[in-house]
């Protein structure tokens, strides 16, 4: 009988991992349900199966973040009308000649010989990452895949708002910055150059902000492509130091101590927070393993750090709201939401009304941050260019009065 290489979800959460003999993959799944282990992957130990495997991981399908809501949407609505797995993964192949229809083709083979939906998920599309596939781990454990399948859907589609709302409000000052950034080179490299010449013929030293300026334009004339490859060179070393963890730590905690860029980091992560621990907890993920999860979907280094430290704390019979404290992963707002989660014995309905008051939250500190980003970056555009222009001015007057001479 073939031996099948296994990773199992168990009852308190942890991952298990082992070797069991069956007559197929669908027969392991069996027998390790029989066991109270929910299958995560599955493969067979031979060498000819596992070049088959391999060569699958090679194709599996990349998805947009369009494409997994899309997904979840539909499962969800089809789910809720009445229709098992495999016949709403049958309904989604059917009706859909795009990514999805492949999607849902490749994941029903496998629903079919027993392997879990979110273990066929995983397998199906690296897309979907461990967040989104023991979520509906848990929704498969729990018999209400539906209303998980509905609440994952509302999820991503308000972390894709709180991305969306975030790059909105920085294009504006970043088109400021490359205008004015690209106006002052235009300035220095030609009308300068432009103006300068009614300095020769006068033979008269000119001031020196203006030897300066016109200095500043020779060079960036005749050795433009120097400067290239040095920026080059910069960006390289940049990027390099940038991969270091060290700097990452740093880099995000600098950009949570920033005034105004902290506000909008610190809403974002409290938001991103509260709304994925609530979903996980009412899927009924237990707390520990939620708080991993939680902290793998987080992106600042330095905040996934205190998440760890305040994992440890949990984990030695500490409660949440202390650790949370203590680490000083949230403001002490957010850490009474969760007290009062905790006292009250219902943390997962408390985290969830608290999230949907934080995407309100989060819209005004963006809007509140970016009316004062906007007149800074004026305020600072019009000292670049109006000192280009007293410049160019003081070469005209400069110039005439030496003519008057």
């Amino acid at each position: 009988m073939p031996a099948f290489a296994y990773q199992a979800l168990s009852a308190d959460g942890s991952v298990k991992s082992g070797s069991i003999e069956a007559a197929d993959r669908g027969d392991a799944v069996r027998l390790l349900a029989r066991r109270g282990l929910q299958a995560r992957s599955i493969q067979s130990q031979s060498a000819e199966q596992g070049k088959k495997v391999e060569a699958a991981a090679d194709t599996t399908l990349r998805l947009t973040k369009a494409d997994v809501i899309r997904f979840t949407e539909d499962m969800g609505d089809l789910l809720a009308s009445g229709l098992q797995v495999e016949q709403a993964l049958q309904a989604m192949e059917n009706r859909s000649a795009s990514k999805l229809g492949t999607l849902a083709k490749q994941v029903r083979d496998r629903v079919r010989d027993g392997v879990p939906l979110s273990a066929a998920l995983r397998q199906a599309s690296s897309t979907f990452d461990e967040l989104y596939c023991n979520m509906i781990a848990a929704g498969e454990n729990s018999g209400a895949l539906d209303e998980i399948m509905d609440r994952q859907a509302r999820h991503l589609r308000l972390m894709e708002s709180v991305q969306a709302k975030v790059t909105g409000a920085l294009i504006y000052p970043a088109f400021l910055i490359v205008s004015g950034g690209a106006l002052a080179i235009i300035m220095v490299t030609y009308l300068l150059p432009k103006l300068a010449t009614l300095l020769t013929g006068t033979g008269k030293q000119p001031p020196l902000v203006i030897r300066f300026s016109l200095g500043l334009s020779d060079v960036l004339r005749n050795w433009w492509w120097l400067i290239l490859i040095l920026l080059g060179v910069l960006v390289l070393v940049l990027f390099a130091v940038w991969k270091t963890p060290a700097f990452q730590r740093q880099w995000h905690r600098l950009l949570i101590g920033i005034p105004g860029i902290r506000d909008v980091s610190r809403a974002r992560f409290e938001l991103q927070f509260f709304e994925t621990l609530g979903s996980l907890l009412r899927g009924g993920v237990p707390l520990l393993p939620a708080l991993e999860l939680v902290r793998r979907a987080v992106k600042n280094v330095h905040l996934r750090h205190a998440l760890t430290q305040a994992e440890a704390m949990v984990r030695d019979g500490g409660s949440l709201s202390n650790a949370m404290r203590k680490t000083g992963a949230l403001e002490s707002q957010a850490v009474d939401v969760i007290r009062i989660g905790e006292d009250t014995g219902h943390l997962a309905e408390v985290l969830g009304k608290a999230a949907t008051r934080m995407d309100t939250q989060l819209s005004r500190v963006i809007e509140r941050v970016t009316a004062l980003i906007q007149p800074v970056l004026l305020l600072l555009m019009a000292a670049l260019v109006g000192s280009l222009v007293w410049s160019m001015i003081n070469i005209v007057f400069s110039t005439l009065s030496q003519l008057n001479r």
